[in-house]
């Protein structure tokens, strides 16, 4: 069985449609989307003039059988991640006075106003996204896997907390214990190549096809859209056994694009 993956879409409609053609040429019988599917950062992406969440919402539903919901949809739809040992979001936090947030937040918590533009959502499409499970653990093929935005216990990516080592990822590993799964898979980190990590190691790499082994092991998937850094999309094929970080072809748009 080949299972693509595909994560931090951000609007990027041109460049979801690529991905998911490169998905079909590989012949991967299910995708799965890690969330992000919207969220449109004006510091980070180029693609003001092409962004469209609602296009990206529609070809992730019409072609994604797996999908979790990533801190930037959790935002657009002003729902609260589940708790974390982290932080502890008060009930009425989207209701707060920014600076009440940002003072209660002290630089741990993403806060989006100041950067992130409306998706413009429709009902419906606000209620998709706010069906989204935070994880999923499914079997795909031979393999249980994990599915989530981000790494346990912040899973939707809603802390400012980025992993350093592989002793980063231990709750994480045993949360994946829990659910019985081998494998893991998320993106959020936006690696410019495939990330891994065991319980020995944790390293970003370009994109290439690894073996799997028997131990346990995250993915890292890196960014559908167009950012600083190259993007692309993760194929995982259980009779193989092999993970590969196939990049996108197009390149970045330029500054004043009218793409």
């Amino acid at each position: 069985m080949r299972l693509g993956v595909v994560s931090d879409i951000h609007e990027d409609a041109e460049r979801l449609a690529e991905a998911l053609r490169i998905l079909e040429k590989r012949n991967c019988d299910e995708i799965a989307c890690l969330g992000d599917i919207v969220g449109f950062d004006v510091l980070v992406y180029r693609h003001l003039n092409s962004r469209n969440a609602s296009r990206c919402l529609a070809m992730v539903r019409e072609n994604c059988r797996h999908a979790v919901i990533g801190n930037h949809d959790l935002f657009a739809v002003r729902r609260l991640p589940a708790g974390n040992s982290l932080f502890t979001f008060p009930a009425d936090w989207y209701a707060m006075d920014f600076r009440d947030r940002e003072e209660l937040g002290r630089g741990s918590v993403w806060l989006y106003e100041p950067r992130e533009l409306s998706a413009m959502l429709g009902r419906k499409e606000i209620d998709y996204l706010s069906s989204l499970p935070e994880f999923l653990a499914v079997e795909s093929g031979d393999a249980r896997v994990l599915f989530s935005h981000s790494l346990y216990p912040d899973l939707t990516g809603s802390l400012l907390w980025r992993p350093e080592n592989a002793w980063d990822f231990h709750r994480h590993f045993q949360f994946m214990e829990a659910q019985q799964c081998a494998f893991g898979f998320s993106g959020h980190l936006h690696p410019p190549g495939l990330g891994r990590a065991d319980r020995a190691d944790f390293s970003f790499s370009r994109f290439r096809k690894v073996k799997m082994g028997g131990e346990m092991v995250q993915y890292v998937c890196p960014c559908t859209a167009s950012t600083g850094g190259r993007n692309g999309v993760l194929v995982l094929d259980t009779k193989q056994r092999t993970v590969e970080a196939v990049p996108l072809k197009a390149g970045r748009y330029a500054i004043g694009s009218r793409r």
